[in-house]
């Protein structure tokens, strides 16, 4: 730990959106551990499909996590939107969770046996969620994989207000700028055994190993340190080879001014990289809003410059707006 570590500060640890993304980031935790044994030695059908190309890949976990996220956020905030990368319907923790694990939860009322609301009055917000980001990685037993939740305001032009607040597209068109007001962003790793969060206004922070109502160590995230010798640039590509061409072509422009790159195959966990300083920088074009919705808030409150693409326009980190500027140009 670096010598500015220490406790998450109260005005985070008493945040109800912290308490909240804590509970559905222990309820993915658990189910991407249990799931863990049935993953990875011959990829089986029954258990793995894909969604645009074979290296794509959906697990019956992905779905899982999200359909208990929904249905989680369905009781607590039930007022709110949820967006999820799979589209699963609700899945109650209460009935598919034992007690010893409810709990643990901070949301979950031991005396009457349910989940408690925590709505505000006047208060919707969107929760956008990636049950499993870096599920490739997740099927073959590679550490990067994640959680990730990021919460907003809804955009002002009304953009994923839908029915019953199960949507799972994007609502910000390709090449526009994502102008949402993020609030409050988780990504939780068990494969790293590390969760990174970040509030606006408050900071970013990572605990080695999983978020619950225990005060834990926690490190400030401040980017790249000064001094520190070589430049990484964090990026991605496209499964399929028709996108992966042009991308592939723009590589050389896009790595002017560094040394080298690293493809983690998360961009969650990429962006948190570049909080902590671990690499300088970060581009990608293609993400959904839910690959970006936590990690960008995390980068972002460590000090980075941040411009997020929306649903499928470039998406880029640095430590400076001019280096940003230059990063979407080129990718």
């Amino acid at each position: 730990m670096s010598p500015e570590s220490d406790f998450l500060p109260t005005e985070i640890a008493d945040l109800p959106l912290l308490r909240i993304a804590s509970d559905l980031s222990a309820m993915a935790w658990e189910q991407m551990t249990a799931w863990r044994g049935s993953l990875g030695a011959s990829l089986d059908e029954s258990v793995v499909d894909t969604k645009s190309s074979p290296n794509d890949l959906v697990t019956l976990a992905d779905a899982q996590i999200e359909s208990l996220v929904r249905g989680f956020l369905a009781e607590v905030r039930p007022n709110d939107l949820m967006v999820g990368e799979e589209g699963a319907a609700a899945l109650d923790p209460v009935e598919f969770f034992p007690e010893e694990f409810l709990a643990e939860l901070s949301c979950f009322d031991q005396e009457v046996g349910r989940l408690v609301e925590q709505s505000e009055p006047g208060s919707r917000l969107e929760w956008h969620v990636d049950p499993i980001d870096g599920t490739v990685n997740y099927v073959r037993g590679i550490e990067h994989h994640a959680f990730s939740v990021g919460v907003c305001l809804p955009a002002p032009d009304g953009s994923h207000e839908a029915e019953g607040g199960a949507v799972g597209g994007e609502g910000t068109p390709a090449g526009r700028p994502d102008r949402r007001r993020w609030l409050f962003g988780l990504v939780a790793s068990p494969g790293l055994n590390a969760t990174w969060l970040g509030a606006e206004g408050l900071g970013s922070y990572r605990v080695e190993g999983r978020v619950g109502s225990e005060s834990l160590p926690a490190q400030r995230l401040h980017g790249t340190p000064a001094g520190l010798s070589g430049r990484l640039l964090a990026t991605g590509f496209a499964y399929t080879g028709s996108n992966r061409g042009p991308q592939l072509a723009k590589l050389e422009n896009l790595m002017d001014g560094y040394d080298d790159i690293r493809r983690c195959g998360a961009a969650s966990v990429d962006l948190c990289m570049v909080a902590e300083g671990k690499v300088n920088s970060y581009a990608e074009r293609g993400l959904g809003i839910y690959d970006y919705a936590g990690g960008a808030i995390i980068a972002e409150e460590a000090g980075i410059k941040v411009v997020r693409g929306g649903g499928g326009g470039p998406t880029a980190a640095a430590a400076t707006q001019a280096e940003v500027e230059r990063l979407i140009a080129a990718i």
